[in-house]
C-alpha cells in the first residue's frame, strides 16, 4: 500500500509539474500573439503610406507568425485540458486508497432488486460496482452493469478474461490516459442508439441515378452562373437555379430531416470513441486473444468513425446563415452530405455495432485492470471444471478497508456440499456469505480474489440474504421472502452448477414452523447440483448433519464475554455455535 500511495503521489506530482510548464508557455504563446498583431498593424500602416516588398514580407510574415501562435495557444489549451483530466484520474485513485468515495457513478439505477445483486451489495455507494466503475460512455457503463449481474461460466472464456486482465493492468500509463480521454470528453452519457436506428433504414439518394448526376452538375453549372452574374450584372439565372435548389431539396426534405436529427449533436460523443478506440490500438496484447481482438477491432474502427464524426460536424454547420442562404440552395448542401451518409452506410453499417460494443467492453477492461493494479497483493483463482468444488484459504471482503479485515479459510464440494453456519448476531455470518460470494463474482469475471488461495468452479450465484416488503406491490416481508425463495429453487434446478447464499429464512414465522421449513428447504437444496451455505440461529438444525453426514457440514462463528465486554474473533471454525449475545447486548442498552 504505501508504494501504491507513493506510486500516485509521484504520478500526480510529475502532472503538476507539467501543467505548470503549459501555463508558462501559454503566457508566452499570448506574449507572441500580441506582439505579431501588432507587427501585423504596424506593417499593415507603413504599407498604406508606401509600398515595397520588403514591407510586403514584412506583413506576411506577421501574419504567419500570429496564425503559427494562435495554433500553439489552440495545441497548448488542449494538452493542458488532457493533463488536468489525467490528473482528476490519478487523484481518484489516490483518495480510493484511502477509502474515500470513487468519483465515478455508483450504479444505482442498474440495481431492479433481482438475483443476487442487492444481497451482495452490487450497486449503490460504496457498492462492487461504484467500487471498480472507470466508465464514462453509456456503453461502458451498461456491459460493466451486465458483466457483474451476468458473470462467465465458461471455464474458457474466464481463463481469457484473467490472461486480457493481467496484460492490459500491466500497462497503466495506457489505461489511465484512456480512462481520462474518455472522461474528458463525455457527453452526458448520451447514446448513439438513434444512429443504430438509422443504420437499418433503406437508402434513397443511392438509388436515383438521375440525382448523382444532378449533385455533380448542378454545383458546376452554379459557379459560372456566379461568375456570370459578377461580370455581367446577369442575376437572372442565378436566381431561377437559386429555386430549382431548394425545389430539389424540399422534394427530400422529409427524408433528410429524419436522417439529420440522427446525427445531430453527436459530433463529440463519436470524437470520444473514436479516441478511446484510437488510443487502445496501441495496446501490447501479448498472448491475450481478446486484447488481440479488440485491438483488431479498434484498427479498423477508428477512421470509419472519425468519418462519421466529420459528417456529423457539417450536418450541424447546415444551419449557419451562410450555409442556408448560399450553400445549400447552390451547391445542395443537404443532399451532398444525405448522399455521403448513405455512402458511409453502405460501407460501415454490419461493422457500427461491433465497434460501440468494443468501446463498453474496454471500458470494462478498464475497470477492471485498475482494480487488479491496486490490488496486486490479491491472486487469480484456478479453475476447475472436473468437480463442483471451491476451496478459498485466507479469503475477505473485497470492499472492507484493509487494516479491518478477517480472513476466514473454507472448503466445499468434496465431502460435503451444504454448510449449516450457525452464531450469534453481529458475529459475521452474514459478512462470511457476502465474502464468498462477493469473491466468487470476481473470479468469474476474470479478476484477482481476496485470497491467498481459490480454486472453484464455475456457477451461478443465488442468494437469500435480504429481503424487503412492498407497499405498492401488496407484499408483506414473509411473502417476499418465499417468491425470492421459490426464485432461487427454480434457478438450481435450471443451471448445471449453482452456489447458494441463504441467510436466516423464515424470520416472519414461529420458531417450530421455521425449523420444519428451514429442514425441508435443507433437504431440497441438498438433492440439486449446488453448493450451499445456510446462516442460521436455529441451533437445531446441526442436528441434520449427524443425519445426512455426506451433504452436511456444521461451522459456526462464536462470541464471548469478558469483563462486561461482547468479543468477536469473526472467525469461521467446525461445530454449531454455542454462546448467545442477544440478552447481553439488550442490558447494555438498557432495554431490559
Amino acid at each position: 500500500m504505501p508504494d501504491l500511495f507513493s506510486h500516485y503521489q509521484q504520478k500526480a506530482s510529475n502532472i503538476s509539474i507539467q501543467i505548470a510548464g503549459i501555463d508558462k508557455k501559454l503566457t508566452y504563446a499570448s506574449l507572441f500573439r500580441l506582439c505579431n498583431f501588432l507587427l501585423i498593424v504596424l506593417s499593415a500602416y507603413q504599407l498604406f503610406y508606401g509600398f515595397t516588398i520588403a514591407k510586403l514580407m514584412l506583413l506576411l510574415l506577421a501574419i504567419v507568425g500570429f496564425l503559427a501562435c494562435i495554433s500553439w495557444f489552440v495545441n497548448l489549451k488542449k494538452n493542458k485540458k488532457r493533463f488536468r483530466f489525467l490528473h482528476e484520474v490519478i487523484m481518484n485513485e489516490w483518495n480510493t486508497l484511502q477509502n474515500h468515495a470513487n468519483a465515478f457513478p455508483d450504479g444505482q439505477a442498474f440495481d431492479t432488486g433481482e438475483s443476487f445483486w442487492g444481497d451482495l451489495d452490487l450497486f449503490g455507494k460504496g457498492g462492487l460496482y461504484h467500487h471498480l466503475n472507470r466508465t464514462s460512455t453509456v456503453y461502458g457503463a451498461d456491459a460493466l452493469a451486465h458483466q457483474l449481474k451476468y458473470p462467465l461460466i465458461d471455464p474458457v472464456l474466464i481463463s481469457e478474461a484473467q490472461k486480457a486482465i493481467a496484460q492490459y493492468s500491466e500497462q497503466m500509463i495506457l489505461v489511465e490516459e484512456i480512462i481520462a480521454a474518455s472522461k474528458e470528453n463525455a457527453v452526458d452519457f448520451r447514446s448513439l442508439y438513434s444512429v443504430l436506428d438509422w443504420l437499418q433504414t433503406d437508402n434513397k439518394l443511392h438509388q436515383l441515378n438521375w440525382l448523382k448526376f444532378i449533385l455533380f452538375a448542378f454545383p458546376i453549372l452554379n459557379i459560372l452562373l456566379i461568375f456570370q452574374a459578377i461580370f455581367y450584372a446577369e442575376l437572372r439565372w442565378i436566381g431561377i437555379s437559386f429555386l430549382i435548389g431548394w425545389i430539389l431539396i424540399a422534394i427530400f426534405a422529409k427524408y433528410l430531416q429524419t436522417g439529420f436529427l440522427m446525427l445531430s449533436n453527436k459530433e463529440q460523443i463519436l470524437d470520444q470513441y473514436a479516441i478511446i478506440l484510437d488510443l487502445f490500438s496501441k495496446v501490447d496484447a501479448g498472448k491475450s486473444t481478446q486484447l488481440q481482438d479488440y485491438q483488431q477491432t479498434t484498427k479498423e474502427a477508428v477512421e470509419a468513425i472519425k468519418e462519421l464524426s466529420k459528417l456529423s460536424s457539417r450536418i450541424d454547420q447546415r444551419l449557419n446563415i451562410l450555409i442556408i442562404t448560399f450553400i445549400n440552395p447552390y451547391f445542395l448542401f443537404d443532399l451532398q452530405n444525405m448522399l455521403a451518409l448513405e455512402s458511409w452506410k453502405m460501407k460501415y453499417k454490419n461493422h457500427f455495432s461491433l465497434w460501440i460494443e468494443v468501446v463498453g467492453k474496454i471500458e470494462v477492461l478498464n475497470s477492471f485492470a485498475s482494480f487488479a493494479f491496486k490490488n496486486k497483493a490479491n491472486i487469480y483463482p484456478t479453475i476447475s471444471a472436473e468437480q463442483l468444488y471451491l476451496h478459498a484459504a485466507d479469503m475477505s471482503h473485497p470492499l472492507i478497508p484493509k487494516n479491518s479485515r478477517v480472513s476466514n479459510s473454507i472448503e466445499i464440494g468434496i465431502t460435503e456440499k451444504l454448510l449449516l453456519i450457525t452464531g450469534s448476531n453481529m458475529s459475521g455470518k452474514t459478512t462470511f456469505l457476502r465474502t464468498l460470494g462477493i469473491n466468487l463474482l470476481l473470479a468469474e469475471v476474470g479478476l484477482p480474489v481476496c485470497a491467498s488461495r481459490f480454486d472453484f468452479t464455475p456457477m451461478q450465484l443465488f442468494s437469500s440474504i435480504r429481503i424487503s416488503d412492498s407497499l405498492q406491490e401488496n407484499t408483506s416481508y414473509f411473502m417476499a421472502e418465499l417468491k425470492k425463495l421459490k426464485a432461487l429453487k427454480t434457478g438450481v434446478q435450471k443451471e448445471p452448477a449453482s452456489l447458494v447464499l441463504i441467510d436466516e429464512i423464515l424470520r416472519g414465522t414461529n420458531s417450530d414452523d421455521k425449523y420444519h421449513g428451514s429442514a425441508a428447504f435443507v433437504k431440497e437444496l441438498i438433492q440439486y447440483n449446488c453448493l450451499s451455505l445456510f446462516a442460521t440461529h436455529d441451533l437445531k438444525l446441526g442436528e441434520m448433519e449427524q443425519e445426512y453426514p455426506t451433504f452436511i457440514a456444521n461451522y459456526c462463528f462464536e462470541s464471548k464475554i469478558e469483563n462486561d465486554h461482547l468479543l468477536f474473533n469473526y472467525r469461521i471454525q467446525r461445530g454449531v455455535a454455542q454462546n448467545k449475545n442477544a440478552s447481553f447486548l439488550m442490558k447494555q442498552m438498557g432495554i431490559i
